[in-house]
């Protein structure tokens, strides 16, 4: 019999949520399994659980015990895995191994984000053309910042590039094609980790008349074709697919890195963004060839030292032969989707952080959007968000 002390209960509007800590994984309970975890935590038996449940629930015996038994299985096998998120962790955990920085840096380019600046040292005037075009949206002229500064060094590598700082090597690519992508995640990265915000959230994020919409969900669902949608609708992009929360309470800080457009979604997003065709192509770590809407000669997008806090949260699920509607989303529910997608940038999810995290989503509409069409789509959100 496993003991319980360290698992924690918390209630979440109409449901609950169990956190096993030492195995950073959530379950989302109904009302008898919330019952019943709380007495396992008080050292009950699953028998004595069994009978309390079969009175309070005034249920058979033999039925309580099989509910009982059914709920240990859950715990022993949880479908969903841990909550480990898909999103990279900060840099400083992903070290592999010292190098010593590029040989003779003979460019440097300086890029701002989330009050960090970078001054990345390319090793080749090739290396700075091939690279910077991707990033050169985030830069700013020397002595205008009153920020952290962070030298970071971009060489060669076996085919593709090394990405170093404090002679430490924090990402790589394994061909030149993927260079610009991969150094714009280890920015990313690097100004999410140094921000002292709460946690990063696998999700695209914007803003109308002051308020954020958080569109979580994973690869392939549709987020960034949304996005794009919504902001030819007039919305403000506040981040892509890492969207940072900070502050107390947390709101939404902006992550002017550009929208990723995968090709598939080209033929949809083109009538309202004509650009699109002639915007160049990055190949992406996972070999996918992407365009990037880039902030302000794109589309509209939130001020470098925006934030916002979140008003709804909808989790978008594309699939063609589903019909489209908005569909309202129990907190608890919502809250267990959304932590499969949460990098803590303390490290792990506690009582402390999940406490918080349950606060701020407590003030949040919550919805799932299965979708066809994103006409119809965008339309439902610009009447859901007025």
């Amino acid at each position: 019999m496993p003991a319980f002390a360290d698992l924690s209960l918390h209630v979440v509007s109409e449901g609950s949520l169990l956190l096993d800590p030492t195995h950073h994984r959530l379950y989302a309970l109904n009302a008898s399994a919330a019952f019943i975890w709380s007495l396992l935590k008080d050292g009950k038996s699953p028998e004595e659980a069994s009978r309390s449940l079969s009175v309070h629930f005034a249920v058979p015996v033999d039925e309580a015990a099989a509910y009982v038994a059914d709920v240990l299985r859950q715990y022993d096998s949880p479908p969903d895995g841990p909550i480990d998120a898909p999103i990279d962790a900060p840099p400083d955990a992903r070290i592999s191994r010292r190098r010593p920085p590029p040989n003779g840096a003979c460019v440097i380019e300086t890029y701002a984000l989330l009050g960090s600046v970078f001054r990345v040292h390319y090793d080749s005037a090739g290396l700075a053309k091939q690279i910077h075009p991707l990033l050169q949206h985030g830069t700013r002229a020397n002595g205008a910042w009153r920020a952290n500064v962070i030298d970071v060094a971009v060489g060669p590598e076996s085919g593709g590039v090394a990405i170093i700082v404090d002679e430490k090597e924090i990402g790589s690519s394994r061909a030149l094609e993927d260079a610009a992508v991969a150094v714009r995640a280890c920015l990313t990265q690097l100004a999410v980790a140094a921000s002292g915000g709460l946690c990063v959230v696998h999700a695209g994020a914007l803003c109308r008349n002051g308020a954020a919409l958080l569109l979580p969900g994973q690869a392939g669902h549709g987020k960034s074709t949304l996005s794009a949608g919504l902001a030819a609708r007039g919305f403000q992009m506040l981040s892509d697919d890492t969207t940072l929360l900070a502050g107390e309470p947390p709101l939404v800080r902006s992550l002017p890195t550009g929208l990723c457009i995968k090709r598939g979604a080209y033929p949809v997003l083109e009538p309202h963004f004509p650009q699109l065709a002639s915007l160049p192509e990055w190949r992406r770590p996972d070999g996918k060839q992407a365009r990037y809407l880039m902030p302000g000669n794109d589309l509209p997008w939130a001020a470098p030292d925006a934030a916002a806090a979140v008003r709804w949260i909808v989790f978008p699920r594309y699939h063609p032969a589903q019909g489209t509607a908005l569909l309202p989303l129990p907190r608890h529910e919502a809250m267990a989707r959304l932590l499969h997608g949460v990098c803590f940038l303390s490290g792990s999810l506690d009582k402390r952080n999940l406490d918080e995290f349950i606060a701020w989503i407590e003030q949040i509409d919550c919805f799932e959007l299965p979708l066809s069409s994103l006409d119809a789509a965008t339309a439902l959100i610009d009447g859901l968000c007025i």
